[in-house]
């Protein structure tokens, strides 16, 4: 909210549609939020974790966002593969994943 100067969510969300087509917001334990210019939405769960290690978290979310959209997977498939390569980058330790570690969130994200 500090980049849209609101002090709500839904306020940030009305600012910051105004500049873009697709606005993705995490919400830490709570899952994420993707809204598009046409204000249609799609509510990602979060997936329950122990968190040992927070670094990368949001780098691997984001990455593996962009993945799911350019690969053709909606915006609730993308923010799901999302959701779970962050929640299993925080269970280790260290801001990557194994090769191992990537095939099992793909093959998760596929079926």
């Amino acid at each position: 909210m500090i980049y849209s100067g609101a002090d709500s969510l839904e306020a940030a969300i009305d600012r910051l549609i105004k500049k873009t087509r697709k606005l993705v917001v995490t919400l830490g334990a709570d899952g994420a939020l993707v809204v598009n210019a046409d204000d249609s939405r799609a509510e990602i769960p979060a997936q329950a974790v122990k968190a040992v290690d927070t670094n990368g978290a949001g780098d691997m979310f984001a990455g593996a966002f962009l993945y799911g959209v350019t690969q053709g997977m909606s915006d609730e498939q993308a923010g799901k593969l999302a959701n779970s390569a962050a929640a299993k980058v925080v269970s280790v330790f260290g801001a990557r994943l194994s090769q191992a570690d990537h095939q099992a969130v793909l093959s998760e994200a596929v079926t």
